[in-house]
């Protein structure tokens, strides 16, 4: 009897998990870019002094992260302190895909706690997090570059999601695109 419970338990599982119907969406946050996509950087972008990245924000290069909208960095693995370095235009293929997340979280104690000399209830808290993807990428002419790492808005847990393909696309603009195999 109890081998048979286990068979019937095993085939309802087998079953619902073919009647899942998984898309190949870009623009789910949660259809990961497949590996064999290719990255097409079509500018060479400069690398400042002192750092291993490149910022894109917005379809553009910037001088850092915006933290309230997707954005990606192009790395690479060498850091030069004293000169720019740079990658040059050209195509890099995704070799592995990985979810990657940070949380930032930080006891405050509320006005009203200071205001009553703290202790009686009335604590909150900060917490931020923000999703988002390593591209693993490998390139015949430029093997020093690492990866391209993309995330999307630093917020409540309950907002932060990683960033679609679409919302990738959008943030390379026209300085990079990602091809799907």
């Amino acid at each position: 009897m109890f081998k048979t419970l286990i068979a019937i338990g095993l085939a309802a599982g087998l079953i619902g998990c073919a009647l899942v119907d998984v898309k190949e969406d870009p623009a789910s946050p949660y259809y990961l870019v497949p590996e064999g996509a290719v990255i097409e950087l079509h500018q060479p972008v400069a690398i400042p002094p002192g750092t291993t990245r490149v910022w894109f924000v917005r379809g553009r290069v910037a001088p850092g992260r915006d933290w309230y909208d997707t954005s990606c960095n192009l790395e690479i693995n060498t850091l030069d302190r004293n000169r720019v370095q740079t990658v040059e235009a050209g195509r890099f293929v995704v070799r592995r895909v990985q979810r990657t997340s940070a949380s930032v979280a930080q006891w405050q104690p509320s006005v009203e706690v200071a205001m009553l000399g703290g202790g009686i209830g009335g604590d909150s808290g900060y917490n931020r997090t923000w999703q988002g993807y390593h591209l693993w990428l490998a390139s015949e002419n430029q093997p020093d570059v690492r990866r391209l790492t993309c995330a999307g808005i630093y917020g409540e847990p309950r907002d932060a999601k990683p960033p679609s393909i679409n919302e990738m696309r959008a943030t390379l603009g026209t300085v990079a695109s990602l091809r799907l195999p």
